[in-house]
């Protein structure tokens, strides 16, 4: 059988996760053959070594080259001629299960009008309840229902809705390989997936969240690393999207989610596992904890919508891809 399917895995550091994140590929179960592909991008820890011990196709680029578009693209080139999916995961997305991969496919072998298909994030053991609630009761990825979005008739509703219909997650997805030959990627440090969804609902086609291919997926950043990936976030979304909520942003907003978030984690503390079976020290610990994680993310919005990370001088500092990029 041909292979069908190409899994593009972009490295970076990544030894943390990277061996079981390999071992969850190579235990899935499908009716098809696929190819694991590693894009490394100057990684200074075991990664490679780690990378050795699979059947993964290596590829390396100077640090420096990595881009969140252009890499993705040049996944996509360097992927099996005859793979007519583009599989992309991220160096610390743990498959769930042994179907994750086959339920991220049938939604495109079943209708050929969708052009890309994303993953249920679990969170991992330890996760902290505020990241933990978002994924399991806010973000779309965290839904249990299959979604399938396509382009409203109305641009009102579109425009709207427009954070709905775009939502598209990278760090576990696949993509028609002829959809991404009419519309690849562009060049983007942050947002790529939202930013390559719009454009793919504009020309017709559907993109599906497909709560059946599930990844274990969260970031226990600190503080200081959780502000800036919100600054790189918001940057990257206030230059390309620039959303209504954002003109309206200030500190006031901050305020106004550090006591309205912090409660909802409260709440989700004291009736959510495992967190209300854990000693009530540790219950109060999390929720100091959830106001100053609150805090970090909205700060991290402010910074990044104004444009500090896209000053040279102070992006080595404020930007977490920055820093990543630099090693």
């Amino acid at each position: 059988m041909k292979v069908q399917a190409t899994i593009i895995l972009l490295v970076k550091n990544g030894e943390r996760y990277l061996g079981e994140v390999l071992e969850g590929i190579f235990a899935q179960k499908t009716s098809f053959p696929f190819e694991v592909l590693a894009i490394d991008s100057g990684s200074r820890d075991r990664s490679r070594e780690i990378l050795g011990r699979y059947p993964v196709r290596l590829w390396e680029i100077p640090p420096d080259t990595f881009n969140h578009g252009e890499t993705r693209n040049l996944g996509g080139q360097l992927a099996h001629p005859d793979a007519a999916y583009l599989v992309y995961l991220s160096q610390d997305a743990t498959p769930a299960n042994a179907e994750w991969l086959e339920a991220l496919i049938t939604p495109m072998e079943e209708d050929a009008s969708v052009a890309g298909v994303f993953s249920r994030h679990l969170p991992r053991h330890g996760a902290c309840p505020s990241l933990a609630r978002q994924l399991v009761t806010h973000w779309q990825t965290g839904g249990t229902t299959r979604l399938i979005k396509r382009m409203p008739s109305s641009r009102e509703e579109f425009e709207a809705n427009r954070f709905y219909y775009i939502y598209f997650s990278n760090t576990s997805s696949a993509i028609r390989r002829a959809v991404w030959e009419q519309i690849p990627f562009r060049p983007m440090a942050f947002g790529e997936d939202a930013d390559w969804a719009e454009r793919v609902l504009e020309a017709g086609y559907a993109i599906v969240f497909e709560p059946r291919s599930m990844v274990f997926h969260s970031h226990d950043y600190g503080l200081l690393e959780l502000f800036r990936e919100n600054a790189d976030y918001a940057a990257a979304f206030r230059e390309r999207f620039n959303p209504p909520a954002y003109r309206r942003f200030g500190l006031g907003t901050v305020v106004r989610a550090v006591i309205g978030e912090g409660w909802r984690d409260w709440q989700f503390i004291w009736a959510r596992e495992p967190f209300r079976s854990q000693p009530l020290r540790r219950r109060l610990l999390w929720m100091l904890h959830s106001l100053a994680w609150h805090f970090a993310v909205g700060m991290g919005t402010y910074t990044g919508i104004r444009g500090l990370t896209r000053r040279p001088f102070l992006a080595r500092f404020l930007s977490r891809q920055e820093r990543v990029r630099r090693g």
